[in-house]
């Protein structure tokens, strides 16, 4: 089993689609463990080429949504 980081680009039905390392992969809604959304930050459980298993990574999706927060805001003062 590989563990590696990613971010949610988007939900399209009940497909996850993960960007990992400026590539994207389709995943299975059903492989997330609770509730996750667009721009979250997961870790991801890989066995071979196949993902089996997304988990939210609370403390990463919180100080990413703080960094973009941050961003616009200097953009706009």
């Amino acid at each position: 089993m590989i563990y590696i980081k990613g971010i949610i680009d988007r939900i399209e039905n009940d497909i996850l689609v993960i960007e990992i390392d400026k590539k994207m992969y389709n995943v299975n809604i059903e492989k997330a463990v609770g509730k996750v959304e667009e721009g979250d930050c997961v870790d991801v459980t890989f066995e071979g080429d196949e993902i089996t298993k997304v988990i939210k990574n609370e403390k990463e999706t919180l100080s990413r949504k703080e960094y973009i927060q941050n961003l616009v805001k200097d953009m706009w003062e």
